[in-house]
């Protein structure tokens, strides 16, 4: 992750296990690990019981190994929830004066929902499975990119923080716009073409009505050949080809305003929409909901719609802001994107994991030893 390298410059001694999806040597060289050199590389994939059980049993048998060379970690930091993370996550409690677990919680689909009879059912038979709920209990502290989970995990009275995405502001693209250009105000869209981002939902409420204005839409993922094959020839729409993340932000400093259409999605509550801190990179004006706390990020300067009147109410800020002189639009923009650079560094925020992480095992230990129970605000 961003921070995972700018929290290592810190007091800590940090060891990292990884998991992935795909085989490591199928990797492009130097995504295995992005920040930070993982200690194993552990796998699930076809077929899953046989990888994730061998993925379990590396994963104790490395955590022993730690233990037997006179290392043992005060805290586990674990990523979301997956099989078998919560496997060890269970097994390690079980284990004599375990380590504390802290839940990194960047995604969840049903931790927040209600679970049907029938789910719970099944979960029951599956292997090395879960569900969210359920393991919140074998936590003793969450970090969440969502604002939205803070009642869920303050209801149990667990230590929590809230720690958004961040940015490198070496990454920033501060074009000089001596000569703002005329015409139609061009709106812009890049990352997934996914219905959770919310781009399909966008495209057809920028087509329901006639408006001044452009569509620029740079797009990934399978959905989106779908999308051009609908829309290609649309002439208020522009398609780009996919980008690397620097050259994403360069095509979004030649638009004037970029919309993060991101909607009232299953699972959307529980994590963040990290294209606002890209879009802030290009220094252009962003329009967005405010899902999981996106507005106490990038403050007054952005333009907001309601997600919950979500089709009305963004075709009112599209037509609003078609109307916005440039120069307005370029001064939010800027002002963004200052805000994001000087507040939400991928070192900041590094600071403020590393100051949580080592604030809960100083104070959950101290309240051990005194046989009470503190809790962290």
């Amino acid at each position: 992750s961003g921070w995972s390298s700018d929290v290592c410059s810190s007091d800590l001694e940090i060891r990292s296990v990884g998991i992935s999806w795909i085989r490591v040597e199928e990797v492009p060289p130097g995504d295995a690990s992005p920040g930070l050199p993982h200690a194993l590389d552990l796998l699930d994939t076809k077929p899953e019981v046989f990888h994730r059980y061998r993925s379990l049993a590396r994963l104790k048998q490395q955590y022993r190994l730690w233990l037997q060379t006179d290392w043992k970690p005060d805290a586990i930091l674990v990523c979301n929830f997956s099989p078998v993370f919560n496997a060890f996550i269970r097994w390690l409690k079980r284990q004599p004066k375990p380590p504390r677990i802290i839940l990194y919680l960047a995604d969840s689909v049903n931790l927040q929902g209600q679970v049907s009879w029938t789910k719970r059912l099944r979960y029951r038979f599956k292997p090395l499975t879960w569900l969210d709920g359920d393991m919140v209990c074998y936590m003793d502290a969450c970090v969440a990119v969502s604002l939205s989970t803070e009642q869920l995990f303050a209801a149990r009275n667990l230590p929590w923080l809230w720690l958004p995405n961040g940015c490198h502001p070496e990454r920033a693209v501060r074009p000089a716009d001596a000569l703002l250009p005329t015409g139609p105000i061009r709106f812009g869209y890049f990352g997934i073409a996914a219905p959770h981002a919310g781009l399909p939902q966008l495209i057809k409420v920028f087509l329901a009505r006639e408006r001044q204005g452009e569509l620029h839409i740079c797009a990934f993922g399978n959905e989106r050949h779908d999308l051009i094959k609908e829309y290609g020839l649309n002439p208020r729409l522009r398609f780009h080809e996919p980008r690397t993340p620097d050259g994403s932000v360069q095509l979004a400093s030649s638009w004037d305003v970029l919309v993060n259409a991101r909607p009232l999605w299953p699972g959307n509550e529980c994590n963040f929409s990290s294209k606002v801190f890209e879009y802030a990179l290009g220094g252009r004006a962003i329009l967005t909901s405010k899902v999981s706390g996106v507005d106490a990020v990038l403050g007054e300067n952005a333009y907001y719609f309601d997600e919950g009147d979500f089709d009305c109410s963004l075709s009112q800020r599209l037509d609003e802001l078609a109307a916005t002189p440039r120069s307005e639009l370029r001064r939010r923009g800027t002002a963004i994107q200052e805000r994001l650079l000087r507040q939400y560094s991928w070192a900041q925020q590094g600071e403020k994991l590393a100051q949580f992480l080592v604030g809960v095992v100083d104070t959950l230990n101290a309240a051990n030893r005194s046989g009470g129970c503190t809790a962290i605000s």
